[in-house]
């Protein structure tokens, strides 16, 4: 057989990381392996966030801004008439904006991270591009410190403090924070392990990227070998050290193979050699003059420092939203990174609701990247954004990019609220204990009751929980407030709004009165149980709201529902909150709620589901182990008329098309191990 050329195997090396391909014997063996290490993988995980978030005003995270900005200008299109919010980081981007001559509000909620991009902002100021470019591409500490009485006076006092000791003990930029000391680790002592420290020399050495190419192909095993070692080890055990907390790891956990990916974009998709200073700078410890950052390029220097004199630069030590309540000029681009990944959907609503208030209603932007594959929360899905094109993204981190425009946005955002339901321990053990021995009990009290039926059914079973139920449910149905994060509210009001197997009308409470009085103009809570509804009508009277809001008695299967219910075509939204795996005719109820919704109105459901978006994804042994768990999950439930929904009970309603699916575990009360599926399913009816 004669040897492959060097296309031959640069073909089966991006093959293999691509497709994660391994030999059925070595899979079979490290699958066993990842076994045996996921209870010490976890146990990481429960500590991985305080320990990520020990280092805050410490020491800064990131030494590098870790985005492309060239992506950024490509969709941005900045001019002097721009105003950018962003994170601030370390200052690489901030700075690359500023070129543009573009306002710019950077903040942080690391002081350490402020202290960083103040430090290179007043060096601009204050230096000439030589010296600049000595201190911050080449860490010449030496430097800095004989520069640093000049610069000091225009720090701020926090930065000051920071810096007064980082002068001393900081010896490097590169490989300086906790990102920085992972990356020296992983490239300047894992990679020589595994035989890959050639690469390090030929950059330096100034070879050519044909060349380099060529020999890493040569390296394939070495190659695939740190590939699974970061993947399956470090993107745990290291990603606390890298900025990456455990909610933003959890969207890219069902792919197996990410940083294989990564390796694979990074040598064979772009130019190490030349353009790719996000990791040659890792590997070389500096940078070249013909390979780093823009703000480090001696022909953009003279327009910083005019931009940055001019003061152009805000920086915000704080979070997100006090930049944004404090801001005077309207703003054109938010650029948030990935920030929005560390966030649950409550705060991502939060966010956005505050945006809203202060972007330019015209020109305005919203800009993000994420480890997901798709758009990861339901707020930003109402955005709808356009995915950014990522093939010539030099950094491969993040798995999507979005932009969205406001100016025609039909979505309005308001913050949700939280009411206290918590009745006690006590209280939920009990309500907890009739749920359990409830078929015990279920023929005396069904023996009391002159409904029949399912009415039956869920009247023998609510009966006796009705004062408790809010309070225990509190920490089962964890995806109803993930649905009313993402129940779209319409511009203009007016909209109609049915919550099927509503019950106590909790759902309500999510929203403040003046919200509801803005967008809508009637709401009704429709259950087929008398005593949950009890409930209800005295909470739509706690709130006065009784002239929008009523209850109504109904099976939402029976084609009657339709003459107590609004008039077909009229509805805005239609909710059902852990109510649809509880109705025995399923087919029927979204028939007649589809019916009732106007073309371009909602179905959002919150419930249990059999199955994980991304179980399909799963290692053959985990698979197995995934299945038997779903089976457990299923029995267990049906044993209260809870039947979780399968894949098949959501698909083929005619004149509907799925708009949202996300499901995540989440614990049942007394029982922290026992984790099903929950999730919100939206569909939007397509036809009128």
């Amino acid at each position: 057989m004669p040897p492959k050329t060097s296309a031959e195997k640069e073909a089966r090396l991006r093959r293999k990381l691509v497709n994660n391909e391994l030999n059925p014997i070595a899979d079979a063996i490290l699958s066993i392996v990842l076994l045996c290490v996921t209870p010490v993988i976890w146990a990481f995980a429960q500590i991985h966030d305080k320990l990520m978030f020990k280092f805050l005003n410490k020491t800064y995270i990131y030494n590098v801004s870790w985005e492309d900005p060239r992506m950024d200008h490509r969709v941005f299109n900045l001019t002097e008439k721009d105003h950018i919010i962003t994170i601030a980081s370390a200052g690489c981007n901030v700075l690359d904006y500023i070129i543009e001559g573009s306002m710019v509000t950077a903040v942080d909620f690391n002081s350490c991270q402020i202290a960083l991009t103040e430090l290179k902002k007043v060096a601009i100021i204050q230096l000439e591009f030589d010296a600049f470019f000595e201190i911050f591409s080449k860490s010449n500490m030496k430097l800095l410190k004989e520069v640093y009485p000049k610069l000091r006076p225009m720090l701020s006092k926090p930065s000051a403090e920071f810096w007064d000791e980082g002068v001393d003990t900081i010896k490097s930029f590169m490989y300086s924070g906790t990102s920085g000391t992972m990356s020296y680790f992983l490239f300047r002592v894992l990679f020589p392990l595994f035989g890959l420290g050639f690469i390090r020399k030929e950059l330096e050495q100034g070879t050519t990227s044909e060349k380099l190419t060529q020999m890493v192909s040569n390296n394939s095993y070495a190659i695939r070998g740190i590939a699974w070692l970061m993947d399956n080890i470090m993107l745990r055990g290291g990603c606390c050290l890298a900025g990456v907390p455990e909610r933003q790891m959890a969207l890219g956990l069902h792919r197996p193979n990410n940083l294989a990916l990564v390796i694979e974009r990074v040598f064979f998709k772009t130019d190490l050699v030349h353009d790719n200073y996000f990791y040659s700078g890792y590997l070389l410890g500096y940078y070249k003059p013909d390979n780093c950052p823009r703000y480090l390029k001696k022909e953009h220097f003279a327009a910083m420092k005019k931009y940055l004199k001019d003061g152009k630069l805000k920086l915000v030590h704080g979070t997100i939203l006090d930049a944004i309540d404090n801001s005077t000029v309207p703003i054109t681009v938010a650029s948030l990174l990935d920030h929005m990944d560390w966030m649950p959907d409550r705060m991502i609503n939060e966010e956005l609701t505050h945006l809203m208030r202060k972007m330019d209603p015209v020109n305005g932007k919203i800009f993000w990247r994420t480890f997901a594959d798709n758009v990861h929360a339901a707020p930003l899905n109402w955005l709808n954004a356009t995915r950014v094109d990522d093939t010539d993204d030099r950094v491969g981190m993040y798995w999507t990019t979005w932009i969205a425009s406001i100016k025609d946005l039909q979505i309005a955002y308001e913050e949700r609220i939280d009411t206290k339901q918590d009745l006690g321990m006590i209280n939920k053990a009990i309500t907890g204990l009739k749920m359990v021995t409830f078929p015990f009990w279920k023929p005396l009290v069904s023996s009391t009751l002159k409904v029949s039926g399912h009415a039956k059914d869920m009247e023998a079973f609510y009966k006796y929980q009705k004062e408790g139920y809010d309070s225990f449910r509190e920490g089962l149905l964890h995806a109803r407030p993930a649905l009313m994060e993402a129940f779209p509210l319409k511009k203009g009001g007016g909209m109609v709004w049915i919550d099927i197997g509503g019950g106590t009308a909790r759902n309500l409470e999510f929203l403040s009165v003046e919200v509801i009085r803005k967008y809508f103009k009637e709401i009704i809570i429709c259950d087929i149980s008398a005593s949950l509804l009890e409930i209800a009508q005295k909470r739509i009277i706690a709130m006065g709201i009784q002239d929008i809001a009523r209850v109504v008695e109904h099976d939402v299967t029976q084609a009657s529902v339709l003459s107590v219910l609004p008039a077909a075509g009229t509805v805005d939204c239609i909710t059902m909150s852990y109510s649809f795996s509880m109705i025995p005719d399923q087919k029927a109820a979204i028939a007649n709620a589809t019916k009732l919704l106007k073309k371009g109105g909602h179905i959002g459901i919150a419930d249990f589901f059999l199955k994980g978006n991304y179980d399909d994804c799963l290692s053959p042994l985990f698979r197995r182990i995934r299945a038997a768990e779903s089976i457990l999950h299923k029995s267990w439930f049906a044993l209260d008329h809870v039947h979780l929904l399968a894949d098949q009970q959501l698909e083929g309603f005619d004149g509907l098309e799925t708009v949202w699916d996300n499901r995540f575990r989440g614990a049942i009360p007394f029982m922290p191990f026992f984790q099903p599926y929950h999730g919100v399913y939206i569909m939007r009816k397509t036809i009128k």
